[in-house]
């Protein structure tokens, strides 16, 4: 049976997000991830998650000014000392949350660099990264993201991702596959989990092409997570989704895997 994760960076916005974590308990998840926990202090965080008795199973390094349309350092030129620090910011997180896997943004395409330039810098820069979160047993994880979601970013595609997890070249790098942004990319998704399966650190889970809560779009959710579980994935399912139900309704949705 799959595990999964509530975001509660999408997920119970209706509360603080400390509370949220008690939230995802109650509704039936057996884990959380979020997107980027910065703005709370950390040891309120800790204190949150040790309450719910969650573990932290994947947060974003920071990305930047997201408000200015960042989204992602580490294909872009003239922020190294930036991107360290985010690095840093997000393994000190994670270490004390206890969460194992940070997914690192690249970023945008730049047109002031040849896209091989681009690529050799983004292979550089996640190279430091895996570096400095082996130093506390943490994984980085890229994930490709759809034109339609993410116009612009330089990772949109999953063949570029396999190939970017080899070129790096180190033992901690894997994939995020979002089942949400390879349907909007390639479809064909059960043959892709198959493909991908050998180098997918985390799954991740939406409806297409809603973006909503699994069940609700074109995909057989249920049989998809049938599949994922067949192949003997132990690892966790983030819900990283946009709910229809009204806020403190029930998941219906997640009934069956409690």
């Amino acid at each position: 049976m799959p595990k999964f994760a509530a975001n509660i960076s999408w997920l119970f916005t209706e509360l603080p997000f400390v509370e949220r974590f008690a939230r995802a308990r109650e509704a039936g998840f057996t884990g959380v991830e979020c997107l980027f926990p910065y703005e709370v202090p950390l040891a309120e965080l800790c204190d949150a998650q040790r309450q719910s008795g969650l573990p932290v199973v994947l947060i974003n390094a920071p990305p930047g000014d997201w408000a200015r349309g960042a989204r992602g350092l580490a294909a872009q030129p003239d922020c190294d000392e930036a991107f360290i620090d985010a690095i840093l910011l997000a393994r000190e997180y994670a270490s004390a949350l206890g969460c194992r896997q940070v997914h690192v943004m690249a970023g945008h395409r730049v047109i002031s660099l040849s896209e091989q330039q681009q690529y050799q810098l983004l292979i550089q820069r996640l190279r430091q990264a895996a570096n400095l979160l082996a130093e506390k047993n943490i994984s980085v994880l890229i994930e490709p993201l759809n034109k339609e979601d993410m116009p612009g970013y330089f990772v949109n595609s999953f063949p570029l991702a396999e190939k970017i997890i080899h070129d790096v070249g180190c033992d901690n790098i894997g994939l995020q596959f979002d089942i949400y942004h390879c349907q909007k990319l390639h479809g064909n998704i059960i043959n892709n989990i198959k493909r991908y399966l050998p180098i997918t650190r985390h799954y991740q889970v939406a409806s297409s092409p809603g973006r909503n809560e699994p069940g609700s779009g074109e995909l057989n959710d249920d049989w998809i997570f049938s599949q994922i579980d067949n192949m003997n994935y132990h690892g966790w399912v983030g819900c990283e989704y946009q709910p229809l139900t009204p806020p403190g309704a029930d998941i219906h949705w997640l009934a069956p895997y409690k």
